[in-house]
């Protein structure tokens, strides 16, 4: 699948956690192209913006590593196949981030490639100044911009809902969102449509507001500056989106809002996680309507397999591009009394996905200290990395048994 790069201009904001992610960065083969842009930066004396060498490699490896840049230039030099790394650079690229790329190959075919995968422009060196002026100026959104149409690659949305109250469907959310952004590093929004249990927060140890409520209330006022305020950093990919209202105080929730509240978060995050309440409620049944992947979670209760049956018209017939995961959490805690999973899978007429064992005391310290269980070891924490991995789009393989390791 090719990757795509945003062609909106980049914007500004007073926060102390966006500060730390540069306005512009470059990354360049040679040290005349170094001083040219160098010179750039500083005849416009242009803030937070840096230059370094290396090319599109290290270009990769910054990106995964720490937070893109808003704006980004990179050298194709010697970058063999270019488009290829460009892709590479696009998958661990932040949603939202505008690329320019300069090169020594004065070729149509790789101008083609290039715009294809989403790059703003193509500059062959030497750089002319007035040239990578007028660039430099169109990437950072100095000057009107060409208009053009790009396709802006999107984050992915998946849904999390439980069967029923305590099945543990938090618990998978947020591991499942802390996982993308420290195992894949990947930028993440986990969005906990409860607004009154403050559980996604618990987990991590933050401290929520009522953002959440604003922008569910006044879609209108909501926009990318509101968020970037609103959301409350659990890490440096990891972000969340929660409420802090009390049970008494009903909420007015505008029918338009979730659409937009999502729109906004998947041209920033590379995965937006919603932890869906289980109420039936019309905000519910839009998260899985408005969801790529729908995680639904149950255990082996005759309860649970009831309210699956119930659930499952809202899963039936997905759109293009749906995938339903059913994962059967705490397994073992019923003991001989668990409905037998081939036995569940034929009432819910779904294959259950993955398993998770049961395993409270590591659970609940986990959840009293305020860090994900996937962080440490232990059963509960293998099964979870094989649902990140299911969610992921890389299913891990299950253990080989030991008559099938003797033919290696």
């Amino acid at each position: 699948m090719t990757a795509m790069f945003s062609d909106r201009k980049p914007e500004t904001d007073s926060r102390p956690e966006v500060q730390r992610r540069e306005t512009f960065t470059a990354y360049v083969c040679d040290e005349a192209s170094q001083r040219a842009i160098q010179h750039y930066i500083a005849d416009l004396s242009l803030p937070n913006c840096s230059v370094h060498l290396g090319g599109i490699a290290a270009a990769i490896t910054a990106c995964e590593r720490e937070a893109s840049p808003q704006a980004l230039l990179v050298d194709l030099t010697d970058a063999e196949p270019a488009a290829t790394k460009v892709n590479q650079l696009a998958e661990f690229c932040d949603p939202g981030v505008s690329v320019l790329a300069i090169g020594d190959r004065n070729d149509v075919s790789l101008f083609r490639d290039l715009m294809r995968a989403g790059v703003r422009d193509y500059l062959v060196k030497p750089l002319p100044r007035a040239l990578l002026q007028e660039a430099l100026n169109d990437l950072l959104g100095i000057s009107a911009p060409v208009e053009r149409v790009l396709t802006q690659r999107l984050g992915r949305v998946v849904t999390v809902v439980g069967t029923r109250g305590g099945v543990g469907a938090t618990t998978i959310a947020t591991n499942l969102a802390w996982g993308l952004a420290n195992h894949k590093h990947r930028r993440v929004a986990l969005l906990d449509l409860d607004l009154t249990s403050h559980a996604c927060g618990l987990m991590l140890g933050v401290t929520t507001d009522n953002a959440l409520r604003e922008a569910l209330e006044r879609p209108q006022r909501i926009d990318s500056l509101f968020l970037d305020r609103a959301m409350v950093p659990c890490d440096q990919r990891l972000y969340l989106l929660a409420g802090m209202e009390d049970a008494d105080d009903p909420i007015k929730i505008d029918p338009d809002a979730l659409p937009h509240l999502i729109g906004l978060l998947r041209k920033s995050f590379h995965y937006v996680i919603i932890d869906a309440p289980r109420t039936g409620s019309a905000l519910m049944r839009q998260a899985l309507y408005l969801a790529g992947d729908r995680a639904i979670v149950l255990d082996q209760t005759m309860l649970s397999i009831r309210d699956m049956v119930q659930l499952k018209p809202l899963l039936d017939k997905p759109r293009e591009g749906q995938e339903n995961f059913l994962i059967l959490n705490r397994v073992g805690e019923s003991g001989k009394e668990a409905i037998a999973i081939k036995a569940l899978e034929e009432t819910v007429e779904m294959k259950i996905s993955a398993t998770v064992p049961f395993d409270a005391p590591n659970a609940v310290s986990a959840s009293n200290a305020g860090i994900p269980v996937l962080s440490g070891a232990g059963p509960v924490s293998k099964a979870l990395k094989n649902v990140l991995e299911a969610l992921g789009g890389t299913l891990l393989e299950p253990p080989k048994r030991w008559w099938q390791r003797l033919g290696k």
